[in-house]
C-alpha cells in the first residue's frame, strides 16, 4: 500500500472543479549542531548563512515540500539584517519572490519572528497585536492575503507563534493570542463562508485552566487590553476560543502515523504545530502530512513531492520541528452546515447526554446523510457515526455520552465536525468535564463521593495511587491471579484485592481549597468480601489520615475478612459500612491531606496447630553430667488430656535396627512428669503455645550413640516424633515399634560445658517447620529458644474490597475541631446551644449572646434589664455570697426586654440571675 495511514485524504464528490495550491508551516528556529570535533550535540537558533548547516538544511526541506506559500517560525533578528539577508537568500534559492516579515512593534519577542514566503503575489498584509494601550503578544501574527491564480476566492492565511510554556502565566499568555486571533477574523468580517487558514506553532501544551484575575510570574510590562474581561480560559484545543464561524482542524501525520510536529529526534513528541482551515476549505479536497525525512524513502509514499528523497538526517539537522503541509482547494463556496451541541458541557460519568445537531440552510427534496466525527473519539461514545435528515426536514441529531475513564487528563474540549457532499462543514466544541480531577475541598459541609462506577480495574482510578501489587482487571470473586482488581459485577467497580502475600495500599489525597481551617472530618466507606476460602487468611483493611506527613490510625474503620464463609465467589460482596469522625484538626486553607487504605495480608487463619514436639534437651556435658532435661512444647490446637501423652526414651547403640527404650527410667508422662514453666503468645490465637519441661536425673539420657525420644499419644497410639542422636535407628520393641529414628544434624558428642543444649531454631508452628542448633552453655530451658518464633500457619487469602468512600468537611463554626453536629457550643461563646435556643439568640454567632445588664434609674434604684421571648418564664434570683439563691420575681415572656426594679439601697451588695425556662 503506497499511501500509508500518515496521509490524511477527504474526497467529496461530485464537486467542481477546484483550484489547487499547497501551504506549509514550519518552526526552524531550533536546529541541531553536531559539533566537528566531537562534543554533545546541541540546538541553536536562527537559519544563519547559506552554506551553513542550518540554513542548506531548511532550504532542502522546503524544497523537497516546494509549498506554494509557507509560514516560517523563529526566524532569527540576525536573519533579516543586512541586504540582502539570510531570508532573502533562502527565498531566492527557492523561488519565493514575495515575503512579508512580521514585525517586532510591541511584542515582548524582538528577536524571533514570523514571517511568509510565497510564490504568489500578497493582495495585502497586516499583523495581528494587542490594541492600543496593552501589551499582550509574545510575536506578533503575520496575515498575508495571497493571490492565487485562477481563483477570486483568494486565501487569507495568518502565521502564529504563541507564547511557549507550561506555567500559569505562559498559558493566561497563550489564551490571550488565541483571542486575538480570534477577535481579528471578526473584526475583518472573515466568516467560514471565506477561505482563511490559521498555521504555525500553537504550541497546545499543558492543562486547560479558567483564570478569574491575572496569574502572578506575568512580565512587568504586561498590560491587557480593556476590552478582555475575565473569566478568561486557556484551552489546549484552540477551536474552543470560537464562538461561531469555527473553524476544522486539519489532522495531519507523519507517515509511520506519528501526529508528532515537535522533536525531530523521536517520532512520538508532542503535536505543536497545527493547520486550521474554514468550512469552505474545509468542505473540499485536501491532504496533509507531517514531513519526517528519516521516513521520505521513495516518491512514491506520501504526498507528491520535489525531487528526490532527502538523506535521513535533514529533518533532525534543520530544526527541532519537523515541517507540516497540505495540499487545499479553492473555489466557489458551497451551502453551510450548521452544528451545536446542547448542552455546551458533559461530564464524564454522569447519567445524562448530550445532543448534537445538525441543520441545514434549507430543506432538500431528498433524505441528505451527514457524517458526525470527533477529535477525540476515546473521550465520548456517540449514539450514531451519521444522522439522516429526510426529506423536507432541516436538522437531525445524535447524542453523545462520556463514560468515565480513571484517567486524570483534565477538562478538554472535543470538537464534531459535521460533513455531507455538497456543503461545507461544521464544527461545535463540547466541553468534558474531568470526574478524574484531584479530589478538592472548596467550603465546609461540602461531601466528596467516590464510587468507582464503571471502573475496570486496568490501572490506578485516577486520582488514587496504588502501590505493592499490579492490576488485573474486572473481578466478580472468580479470579484466581493475585494482585490489585476492580471488585464488583455490571458497573459495580470498586478497589479490591486478593492473593497477595505482602501489604497493598490504595492512597487518595484531598486538597482544602476553602478558605477556612479543616478541623473535622467523617470518612465513611463500604467494605467488601468478594472471594471467601473456610479457614482462611484473616486478611484486612485498615485506614489512616495523613496529615504533613504524620499517619493517625483510624481503627474504627478497620474491617477484617471472614473465615468462616463457604469457600468461593460471594455476589455482592457482603458490604459492610465502616464510619468514623475524626475530630480535633487543623488544616489550613490551601493544605492537602490524605487517606491511606493499606491491605494487609492475615495472620493465622487456618486451623490451630495441635502438634506436640520435643523443642530442646541436654544429655552430655563435659565431666560428669549435670543439668539433664528435656523441654516439650505442645501447639494451641491440642485439646486431648496431656496425660494422654508419653515421653519415651530409647536406646539403638547395641542394635540400630531394633532399638527398644530404656530397660529402666524410660517414660515419662507430660502432664506428671513435666510441669509448665511458661507460655508464648502469638498473633492470631487466643491460645498460646505451652512449654514443658522435666528435669531428669544424672544420667537420665544416655549419651549415645544412636539414641533417641520418642513422644507417643497412648490415647490413638500415633507416633507424634521420633528424633535420634549420634545416630539414626528404628525401634524394634515399644510403643514406637516398626518407627524410623531420624538423627539430628547436631549432638553433644563433643561434650560441651554444663548449661549446653540442643534446641529447635527458625519460625513455624510445628516440629517440621524448624531446624536444630546447638547452644553453649546458654540453654533456654523452659522458655522459647533464643532463634525460635511461634507463628500460626496462614490460610488462603480472601478477597476482600473498598468502594462508595465518602469523605465529608465537617462544618466546625469555632474551629474547635468538634464538628457542629456534636459542639454544645458550636460558637463557643460559653453558652450551650440548647441555652442559646431557649434564649433567642443565634448558636453560630459568638456575637450572639444572652446577657442581662444593669441602667441606674434614680439614685438608690437601678434596673435589671433582660430581653424575653414568648412561651418562656423568666425567673429572676437574687443571692449575696453566690451559694444560696432567693427568687424575687417570675415573668411570662412577652417578646419584649423586661426592666425589673431593684433596691440598691436595701441591697448594696448583690448578684442576679435570670433563669428562663419553657413555659
Amino acid at each position: 500500500m503506497k499511501v500509508r495511514a500518515a496521509l490524511l485524504l477527504l474526497f467529496l464528490a461530485p464537486l467542481a472543479p477546484g483550484v489547487g495550491f499547497r501551504v506549509a508551516t514550519y518552526n526552524v528556529g531550533a536546529h541541531l549542531v553536531i559539533p566537528p570535533n566531537g562534543g554533545a550535540a546541541y540546538f541553536d537558533y536562527g537559519i544563519g548563512d547559506p552554506g551553513q548547516p542550518d540554513h542548506d538544511k531548511v532550504r532542502e526541506v522546503l524544497a523537497r515540500i516546494n509549498a506554494d506559500v509557507v509560514s516560517l517560525q523563529e526566524i532569527h533578528s540576525t536573519d533579516v539584517a543586512g541586504n540582502p539577508d539570510d531570508v532573502d537568500a533562502l527565498a531566492a534559492s527557492l523561488g519565493y519572490g514575495y515575503s512579508y516579515v512580521a514585525p517586532t512593534t510591541n511584542a515582548f519577542d524582538t528577536s524571533l519572528r514570523v514571517i511568509f514566503l510565497s510564490r504568489h503575489p500578497f493582495l495585502s498584509t497586516a499583523s495581528v497585536g494587542s490594541p492600543v494601550g496593552a501589551k499582550e503578544i509574545t510575536r506578533l501574527c503575520p496575515v498575508v492575503k495571497v493571490d492565487i491564480p485562477g481563483t477570486t476566492r483568494d486565501p487569507v492565511i495568518l502565521g502564529l507563534h504563541l507564547k511557549s510554556g507550561t506555567t500559569s502565566q505562559e498559558r493566561f499568555r497563550r489564551a490571550v493570542e488565541m483571542k486575538r486571533v480570534v477577535g481579528y477574523l471578526a473584526a475583518q468580517g472573515i466568516t467560514n463562508d471565506d477561505n482563511f487558514i490559521l498555521l504555525g506553532d500553537f504550541n497546545p501544551s499543558s492543562t486547560n485552566r479558567t483564570f478569574t484575575a491575572l496569574p502572578t510570574g506575568l512580565p512587568t510590562t504586561f498590560v491587557l487590553g480593556s476590552d478582555l474581561t475575565f473569566p478568561i480560559t486557556y484551552s489546549t484545543n484552540p477551536l474552543t476560543y470560537f464562538s461561531s464561524n469555527v473553524p476544522t482542524r486539519l489532522s495531519a501525520f507523519q507517515l509511520n502515523g506519528s501526529p508528532s510536529t515537535y522533536d525531530t529526534t523521536t517520532t512520538t513528541g508532542p503535536t505543536l504545530d497545527l493547520l486550521l482551515v474554514s468550512s469552505a476549505i474545509a468542505g473540499r479536497p485536501h491532504a496533509t502530512e507531517v514531513y519526517n525525512s528519516t521516513l521520505d524513502t521513495s516518491n512514491n509514499i506520501g504526498l507528491p513531492k520535489s525531487g528526490s528523497p532527502l538523506a535521513s538526517s535533514t529533518s533532525a539537522l534543520a530544526s527541532d520541528h519537523y515541517a507540516v503541509f497540505a495540499d487545499l482547494d479553492l473555489d466557489q463556496d458551497y451551502p453551510n452546515l450548521t452544528a451545536s451541541v446542547s448542552p455546551g458541557s458533559l461530564v464524564e460519568g454522569a447519567t445524562s447526554n448530550v445532543s448534537v445537531q445538525v441543520n441545514l440552510p434549507a430543506a432538500l427534496a431528498s433524505p441528505l446523510t451527514v457524517s458526525i466525527t470527533s477529535d477525540d473519539p476515546s473521550a465520548l461514545t456517540l449514539s450514531a457515526s451519521s444522522v439522516v435528515i429526510p426529506a423536507g426536514s432541516t436538522s437531525g441529531s445524535i447524542t453523545v455520552t462520556a463514560t468515565r475513564d480513571y484517567v486524570a487528563q483534565g477538562n478538554r474540549a472535543v470538537t464534531f465536525t459535521v460533513s455531507a457532499v455538497g456543503y461545507d462543514p461544521a464544527n461545535a466544541v463540547l466541553q468534558v468535564v474531568d470526574s478524574d480531577a484531584p479530589y478538592v475541598f472548596n467550603a465546609p459541609g461540602q461531601k466528596i463521593s467516590e464510587t468507582f462506577t464503571s471502573f475496570s480495574g486496568g490501572g490506578d482510578p485516577a486520582p488514587w495511587v496504588t502501590s505493592g501489587a499490579s492490576w488485573q482487571g474486572l473481578d466478580d470473586g472468580n479470579g484466581t491471579v493475585s494482585g490489585l482488581r476492580a471488585y464488583g459485577s455490571g458497573n459495580d467497580g470498586s478497589i479490591g484485592v486478593a492473593g497477595t502475600n505482602a501489604p497493598v495500599i490504595a492512597t487518595a489525597s484531598f486538597t482544602n481549597d476553602s478558605d477556612l481551617p479543616l478541623t473535622a472530618l467523617q470518612v465513611e466507606f463500604t467494605a467488601e468480601q468478594w472471594k471467601a476460602v473456610t479457614s482462611g487468611r484473616p486478611d484486612s483493611l485498615t485506614v489512616e489520615l495523613v496529615v504533613n506527613g504524620v499517619p493517625t490510625p483510624l481503627p474504627s474503620l478497620t474491617f477484617t475478612a471472614a473465615t468462616h464463609l463457604t469457600t468461593g465467589a460471594i455476589p455482592g460482596g457482603n458490604p459492610v459500612t465502616r464510619s468514623a469522625v475524626i475530630t480535633g484538626l487543623f488544616i489550613p486553607a490551601q493544605s492537602t491531606f490524605s487517606l491511606k487504605f493499606t491491605f494487609a495480608p492475615g495472620v493465622g487463619g487456618a486451623p490451630l496447630p495441635a502438634g506436640i514436639f520435643v523443642n530442646e534437651f541436654h544429655y552430655d556435658n563435659s565431666g560428669t553430667d549435670v543439668g539433664e532435661f528435656i523441654e516439650v512444647v505442645v501447639g494451641p490446637g491440642f485439646i486431648g488430656n496431656l496425660s494422654d501423652i508419653n515421653i519415651v526414651l530409647y536406646n539403638g547403640s547395641s542394635n540400630p535396627a531394633a532399638a527398644a527404650p530404656y530397660t529402666s527410667g524410660s517414660t515419662f508422662n507430660l502432664a506428671t512428669a513435666f510441669a509448665q514453666t511458661s507460655e508464648v503468645a502469638v498473633a492470631g490465637s487466643d491460645i498460646p503455645f505451652r512449654i514443658r519441661v522435666a528435669n531428669l536425673p544424672v544420667d537420665g539420657l544416655q549419651n549415645g550413640s544412636n539414641d533417641g525420644i520418642a513422644v507417643i499419644n497412648t490415647a490413638t497410639s500415633q507416633v507424634l516424633q521420633a528424633i535420634a542422636y549420634e545416630g539414626a535407628f528404628t525401634a524394634g520393641s515399644g510403643p514406637a515399634a516398626g518407627t524410623a529414628f531420624a538423627n539430628l544434624p547436631v549432638s553433644q558428642s563433643s561434650a560441651p560445658v554444663a548449661g549446653s543444649s540442643l534446641g529447635m531454631s527458625g519460625s513455624g508452628a510445628v516440629a517440621t517447620d524448624f531446624g536444630w542448633a546447638t547452644s553453649v552453655g546458654n540453654n533456654s530451658k523452659g522458655l522459647i529458644n533464643s532463634s525460635q518464633t511461634f507463628v500460626l500457619p496462614t490460610g488462603p487469602p480472601q478477597g476482600i474490597a473498598l468502594d462508595n468512600l465518602s469523605v465529608t468537611f465537617l462544618v466546625d463554626t469555632d474551629f474547635d475541631g468538634i464538628p457542629d453536629t456534636t459542639d454544645p457550643d458550636d460558637d463557643n461563646d460559653g453558652q450551650s446551644d440548647v441555652a442559646e435556643a431557649l434564649f433567642g439568640t443565634l448558636p453560630l454567632d459568638v456575637s450572639s449572646i444572652y446577657r442581662p445588664s444593669f441602667s441606674i434609674t434614680t439614685p438608690g434604684n437601678a434596673a435589671l434589664n433582660f430581653a424575653t421571648l414568648t412561651g418562656r418564664t423568666y425567673t429572676v434570683q437574687r443571692s449575696e455570697t453566690l451559694t444560696g439563691w432567693t427568687t424575687i420575681s417570675v415573668q411570662n415572656g412577652t417578646g419584649a426586654v423586661m426592666s425589673l426594679p431593684i433596691n440598691t439601697t436595701a441591697f448594696p451588695k448583690a448578684f442576679f440571675r435570670v433563669v428562663v425556662a419553657y413555659q
